[in-house]
């Protein structure tokens, strides 16, 4: 199994700053839908979650056609396992971000439409509540007087907190595959405060993944043959933009794994821009020359790869660096010294058919 780095600053670095997006109204498996509209990464329609119950969001419905064109915000991103800005904690923001990490557990246990027996099915507005009893002080009045419609129930919200105020829960970290809260405050002015009518919101997005080897390039081709095996215990850095100047420096450093016993490698990371360095393991001299041959998924992208983009659920294992270590050549005659000098004078004759035997420094011997 290829070593898995999850770290939670990967989760979160390479994000944008911000987004422009739609909030749209759909009873499916979230509250409502979030359409970013214009990042290249994170660009598209997506679960979403209200976090305050004192804001409102515009989803654009608009009884009896649900035809009305909903507003537009321009929104700055957040990672739900970042460190969130002062103005972002509090009343009537958010009022309990240590609970990240159980909303998160929450959208990926797939709660929308299980059955709970007795209790019924659970609707986007039982886990809309859940995830406001964790997040917001305030109980929240939404949707009183839909209860007993069957629109949400207390139990089913009880049931799914439950769950969610658990030691597991409480640690959870989503890996690839699985899908991360990131969050979008709309409206912010300049001082730094918030439009106290925009809703800030949760979207989505799920789980990238990199890799995934490192090996021994024993013609120093640059290209991985048969027979050319891992190398273990290599180091493996993620870079990215941290700095958001535009350009992925070196010593830009996120993340760091080593290869496991057979040379695999794997970064778990948010959908974005990145690069891979590979740190020269010990016993090797050099990075393979990169990029040869026509064949992605085995040629080297060492010492540094190229930018990598990643959309959101993308896996790209064609990220692979060789080393080789220096040969040298020592011989080359044996003849015979007639007058035992030492040295081969003119006339001397080589010897065919003798036996050299090589020795390492502490005399074990390694060829013959």
């Amino acid at each position: 199994m290829s070593e898995t780095s999850n770290n939670i600053l990967s989760l979160s670095a390479a994000l944008p700053d911000a987004v422009e997006f739609k909030a749209v109204y759909d009873q499916g498996n979230s509250f409502f839908n979030i359409e970013i509209l214009d990042d290249p990464i994170l660009g598209g329609v997506r679960d979403g979650w209200c976090i305050d119950t004192d804001r409102e969001i515009d989803t654009g419905i608009d009884l009896p056609g649900f035809d009305k064109e909903g507003t537009t915000y321009s929104a700055k991103v957040f990672s739900s396992y970042e460190e969130l800005p002062p103005e972002l904690i509090g009343e009537g923001v958010i009022e309990n971000p240590e609970n990240f990490n159980k909303v998160n557990h929450i959208i990926n246990q797939n709660w929308a439409d299980r059955d709970l027996g007795d209790l019924g099915t659970v609707t986007f507005a039982d886990i809309q509540r859940a995830i406001w009893s964790l997040l917001d002080d305030e109980q929240s009045t939404n949707l009183v007087g839909q209860e007993s419609e069957g629109f949400w129930s207390q139990e089913r919200v009880d049931a799914i907190l439950a769950d969610a105020n658990t030691p597991e829960a409480d640690a959870f970290v989503p890996e690839f595959g699985q899908k991360m809260a990131v969050i979008l405050v709309p409206d912010q002015i300049e001082d730094g405060v918030l439009n106290p009518d925009a809703q800030i919101v949760i979207s989505e997005v799920e789980l990238s993944k990199l890799g995934d080897f490192v090996f021994e390039d024993k013609n120093a081709d640059g290209i991985q043959d048969n027979g050319e095996e891992g190398i273990a215990g290599a180091t493996v850095n993620l870079l990215a933009d941290v700095d958001g100047d535009g350009t992925i420096e070196d010593d830009e450093i996120i993340d760091t794994t080593t290869t496991d016993h057979d040379g695999n490698y794997e970064f778990t990371v948010i959908a974005g821009d990145y690069k891979v360095q590979f740190e020269t393991p010990d016993g090797f001299d050099m990075a393979s020359p990169a990029n040869q041959g026509s064949d992605d998924a085995k040629d080297s992208d060492g010492p540094i790869s190229d930018k990598i983009t990643l959309e959101p659920g993308e896996y790209d294992p064609t990220i692979d660096a060789g080393f080789y270590k220096k040969k040298v050549k020592i011989g080359d005659k044996l003849f015979y010294d007639e007058n035992d000098n030492g040295i081969q004078d003119a006339g001397e004759e080589g010897v065919e058919g003798g036996t050299v035997t090589l020795f390492d420094a502490e005399g074990n011997e390694i060829d013959s």
